[in-house]
């Protein structure tokens, strides 16, 4: 199945639309609560629709989705995926923390968050500076609300 277009879910705190191309998942964007929701459209929306709403410590997991892997580097792929892998709903990371484990520098795991074309599946919020937030491409505000809402420590 084919679809291609945009949805846009919302939990009381934030909202999340979906973009596809020719069936695959391009991008998420983290978007303010006020954002008007859309009906499901893709094959996937209702699920996804779900795990929006349900964002938190417990929230829903994300199934398999095909996504647009050739709009990113092999390395970035492989920083995003580690980070999926190893830092869970209510755990945080430092991007100096990050960088170290995948042989790297924290610069380059900026770089590599600040492009992430599907943050929530590959949850860059959880990237923190050695002192603060760091950055976050929808905002400051943004990540601390989805920070708060996993409980992360």
């Amino acid at each position: 199945m084919s679809f291609s277009g945009s949805e846009t879910f919302c939990h009381p705190r934030f909202a999340a639309r979906l973009c596809w191309q020719d069936g695959r998942l391009l991008a998420i964007h983290v978007l303010p609560p006020t954002t008007a929701a859309t009906p499901p459209r893709s094959p996937w929306g209702e699920a996804l629709a779900a795990i929006i709403a349900s964002f938190g410590p417990h929230a829903l997991p994300w199934p398999a989705l095909p996504l647009a892997q050739d709009r990113i580097s092999p390395f970035a792929w492989r920083v995003l995926h580690f980070l999926a892998q190893t830092t869970p709903p209510g755990q945080t990371t430092t991007y100096g923390e990050l960088a170290q484990r995948l042989g790297t520098s924290p610069r380059a795991i900026g770089q590599v968050m600040a492009r992430n074309p599907w943050p929530l599946l590959f949850p860059c919020h959880r990237v923190i500076a050695r002192q603060g937030l760091g950055g976050y491409g929808p905002g400051l505000p943004l990540k601390a609300v989805l920070l708060e809402l996993e409980q992360a420590r």
